[in-house]
């Protein structure tokens, strides 16, 4: 059995008017589900990942919770996706960010390219 894993996972928020983003990591042009490696014998799969996605963004881990978790296959590799909601409901995602010029929120729309390059059994959708 491999030593490490790979464990991904974002953050939606709806603002006040109702329209949902998800955090992201920017890779010059393209976007990625921000990503760690796991270890075995390590901490769980799901506190690595929120722990990580926590460093971006300034909420507390209460205001977090988990809503989906799906399992995709990209490059030959099972990669499990943890999507986390926010309690919250601010009128600019934004000001949630710390000041990482990593991330980005992005609307569901905007995900399909990103979608696309993994293999759903069950695609999720959200509105």
């Amino acid at each position: 059995m491999a030593g490490t894993r790979v464990v991904a996972g974002t953050i939606m928020v709806t603002n006040a008017q109702g329209e949902s983003f998800f955090l992201v990591e920017k890779n010059g042009d393209s976007i990625s589900f921000l990503n760690k490696e796991t270890e075995s014998g390590g901490k769980l799969p799901m506190g690595i990942i929120m722990k990580h996605l926590l460093e971006f963004v300034e909420i507390e881990a209460d205001s977090l919770r988990l809503i989906d978790l799906a399992n995709l296959k990209a490059e030959e590799n099972n990669v499990s996706l943890f999507v986390f909601d926010v309690v919250e409901r601010p009128d600019n995602p934004d000001t949630l960010l710390s000041d990482s010029d990593d991330v980005v929120w992005r609307r569901s729309k905007e995900l399909t390219t990103l979608l696309d390059a993994y293999d759903f059994g069950i695609v999720p959708i959200y509105k």
